[in-house]
């Protein structure tokens, strides 16, 4: 499946430690493979204004917000769970 990186998560990686990354790509990589992988614990968020958003797990710090389209996920956000979960509430 093809990756395609939003703005915001761009952002996200910037202002991000060094030592994440490995996790981040090896994330990123297994979602390529297969979104149902065990260790991405996928998840469907509730929005009301996008129903194609998911969330996989980074680590038990972070997770990475993405819409699914029929050729390509685009990575949307990279978020600690204290966001995230702010995030998704007012979704």
């Amino acid at each position: 499946m093809i990756i395609q990186e939003s703005n915001l998560y761009k952002r996200d990686i910037k202002k991000l430690k060094t030592d994440i990354f490995p996790q981040v790509k090896k994330a990123i990589e297994l979602l390529k493979i297969s979104s149902e992988h065990p260790s991405l614990y996928n998840k469907s968020i509730i929005c009301k204004r996008a129903d194609n958003m998911f969330s996989i797990r980074v680590n038990k710090q972070y997770r990475i917000l993405y819409f699914k389209y029929e050729n390509y996920y685009e990575l949307h956000r990279l978020l600690n769970h204290d966001k995230y979960d702010r995030l998704t509430k007012d979704c």
